[in-house]
C-alpha cells in the first residue's frame, strides 16, 4: 500500500435499534474503492463493525476490520464528525 491514503465516510442510512442499540450504514471510501460497513453501538459503549467482505479479499492480510491500522482514527472521524451525538440518536431510536 502507498503511503498516502485516501479515507472518507458517508452516512448511508439508520437501520435503527436492534439487540438494546442502534444499527446504521456506512460507506467507505479508501483510496477511490467503496466498501460498505455496518456499525452498531450501545448506551454501554459496545460496539461492532461489520464490512463487505470486498474489503477482505482487497487486504487479504486484515481479518477483522478492527486490525486495519487505521481503525482508531475511523472510529474517532466516525464517532466526531459524522455520526450526530449518540445520545440524540438513542433518544431517537431506544
Amino acid at each position: 500500500m502507498s503511503d498516502k491514503i485516501n479515507i472518507s465516510v458517508s452516512l448511508i442510512d439508520y437501520i435503527g435499534e436492534f439487540d438494546g442499540g442502534v444499527g446504521v450504514i456506512l460507506s467507505l471510501n479508501l483510496n477511490d474503492e467503496l466498501y460498505e460497513m455496518l456499525y452498531w453501538f450501545n448506551p454501554q459503549n459496545k460496539r461492532l463493525f461489520l464490512i463487505e467482505d470486498k474489503f477482505y479479499q482487497h487486504f487479504p492480510e486484515i481479518r477483522d476490520i478492527q486490525e486495519y491500522e487505521y481503525f482508531i482514527d475511523l472510529l474517532y472521524h466516525i464517532d466526531t464528525e459524522i455520526l450526530p451525538d449518540k445520545q440524540e440518536i438513542f433518544n431517537e431510536f431506544l
